[in-house]
């Protein structure tokens, strides 16, 4: 099971790629990542390591502290 870090972490991506009207297709895209692994992500079923969030903070315009915030 997923721990709360990685639902919240998601839904925060989620968020803010919905935000920018961005598909998960066009967000790992820019971000260098597999459409797959970002769905996984997403959903909290998977652990981002650091280098891909930096990579989804830097696509989707945000600080990483801005995807791992609560709030």
């Amino acid at each position: 099971m997923a721990s709360d870090i990685c639902v919240r972490v998601g839904r925060k991506i989620k968020e803010l790629r919905r935000a920018k009207g961005w598909s998960q297709q066009l967000l790992a895209v820019h971000a260098d990542l597999e459409r797959a692994h970002l769905s996984r992500l997403e959903l909290g079923r998977r652990e981002a390591c650091l280098r891909a969030l930096e990579r989804i903070a830097r696509a989707l315009d945000v600080e990483v502290e801005g995807l791992v915030r609560r709030g």
